[in-house]
């Protein structure tokens, strides 16, 4: 039996410049699905470029708690926000993973604000896709409130979630995030990935104990919202090459892996 992979570009919706590059990744590449930052200013270009040129792509909800504005009224999620109603960013809240580098502020998010503001993105979501999202996953910073959110959300409207359990249920196969288990994982996706790291499986695909695995990238184009914006700049162009590189969908065919998206987790 085949193994199968879903292959994710997140931050769609980021720039307008960056969701061209994702276009490209899905269109020309190894890409099956597409991430959506709906509260950006740029996730209407998302969806809109998507509606017109890959109508019958998976789009998925990539929840951002930490970049522009809410989609709640920031009065509602005091938590998250600053005096101005933004997002506090990522280096501003405070981690609980002693390896997380990024999280190194006093800022922490209540359940109660991360689960309305979960929702609210999601109904930003079906504004701009005319459709509820199959599944459910989270940018940058994961707490355990992070965590309780969105498994409170998932199991209300019944879609797969990255915080769920990794186990079969009644209507869902499990799906694994080789980020949970591939020690390098963090160190490719700051570098940018190169072909070698799918020709040596550095992401650990072939030994995989699960048939539906998830890899997560950042394939895209460079402008200037993302060069202030964002501490993760070349590695983006990186992905987007390596991802559209035929020999790397030539390794994912000759090692018998089956490219799908967030459906396949659906019985």
């Amino acid at each position: 039996m085949s193994k199968k992979l879903i292959i994710v570009a997140d931050d769609f919706g980021f720039s307008e410049a960056y969701n061209l590059g994702v276009l490209k990744a899905y269109k020309d590449g190894v890409v099956t699905t597409l991430s959506l930052m709906s509260n950006m200013d740029a996730a209407k270009h998302a969806a809109a470029l998507a509606k017109k040129e890959i109508p019958k792509a998976c789009i998925v909800q990539h929840t951002n708690f930490v970049q522009g504005r809410p989609c709640s009224n920031p009065k509602d999620i005091p938590s998250m926000v600053d005096e101005n109603g933004m997002f506090y960013r990522s280096s501003k809240w405070r981690t609980e993973n002693p390896n997380d580098k990024k999280c190194v502020g006093n800022v922490v998010a209540a359940y109660e604000d991360c689960k309305r503001e979960t929702i609210s993105q999601m109904e930003r979501f079906k504004d701009l896709t005319g459709k509820y999202p199959i599944h459910l996953e989270g940018h940058s910073v994961f707490t355990k409130a992070v965590s309780k959110a969105f498994n409170e959300v998932a199991k209300e409207r019944k879609i797969h979630c990255m915080t769920m359990p990794e186990a079969e249920i009644d209507t869902m196969y499990p799906a694994h995030e080789l980020s949970m288990s591939c020690p390098g994982y963090m160190d490719i996706l700051n570098r940018g990935c190169r072909p070698e790291d799918f020709f040596t499986d550095a992401f650990g695909i072939l030994n995989s104990d699960y048939d539906i695995n998830i890899l997560h990238f950042h394939p895209g184009y460079l402008d200037a919202y993302l060069l202030d914006n964002t501490s993760l700049k070349a590695p983006r162009c990186r992905d987007l090459e390596t991802l559209c590189n035929p020999k790397v969908r030539k390794w994912i065919k000759d090692n018998n892996i089956e490219l799908v998206d967030f459906s396949a987790v659906y019985k």
